[in-house]
């Protein structure tokens, strides 16, 4: 299962692009649930990568104010990406329906440094909410610049066709309705969605 993002030559279109499924859910225990997530993911051609990511949750809960607080503790959607070919060092981005995040970069789940370490850059992180068939959803919209992106990983980085890898989840570890769900299955509850073995490709073609 791989995910095809449109690769544009400017002005993304999200009308035209994938959507993902965030269903694969895991660890699961008595009390908790499985709410309907979803993602997309569209670059345009020297600019960036944009994504967006949905959920029809309830029991929401958003109690963190500040950057890198543990948002995975809130209602949360996730973002993890390895853009860089040849370098395994992954992005993280964890959102909660405030728009505060927290990002790291790194190559697996012990060996991280939060992104505002190396730089003053940031994406750009827009909440929304809306309405479908009578159910609300909470979700975000990001825009990682290859500017950014060069920041982050200290090279000139510029979007183009590529096969990349990374996932999309959706979490509330503290919820009164926890949950784990992905849209890359992942495995072992210990490396929890730390686990770039599972991350799917995700391919940029010119539309």
């Amino acid at each position: 299962m791989d995910y095809r993002a449109p690769l544009f030559a400017k002005n993304p279109d999200f009308k035209q692009t994938p959507i993902a499924s965030i269903s694969s859910f895991h660890w699961e225990k008595e009390g908790y649930s499985r709410p309907e997530s979803f993602a997309q993911l569209v670059a345009v051609e020297n600019e960036g990568i944009y994504a967006r990511l949905w959920s029809f949750e309830n029991n929401l809960r958003c109690v963190c104010t500040k950057r890198d607080d543990p948002v995975y503790q809130d209602s949360c959607l996730e973002l993890f990406l390895m853009p860089v070919e040849g370098d395994r060092r992954y992005i993280n981005f964890e959102v909660n329906p405030s728009g505060i995040y927290l990002s790291q970069i790194g190559e697996n789940r012990n060996e991280r440094r939060f992104i505002k370490e190396i730089t003053d850059a940031e994406p750009v992180i827009t909440p929304f909410s809306s309405a479908e068939n009578g159910k609300e959803a909470w979700g975000y919209e990001i825009f990682l610049s290859d500017e950014f992106i060069s920041s982050v990983y200290g090279i000139e980085y510029h979007t183009a066709e590529a096969t990349i890898r990374g996932n999309f989840y959706k979490c509330a570890d503290s919820s009164r309705s926890p949950h784990y769900g992905a849209f890359f299955p992942v495995t072992t509850a210990a490396l929890g969605f730390h686990n770039p073995e599972c991350f799917g490709n995700i391919t940029f073609r010119k539309v």
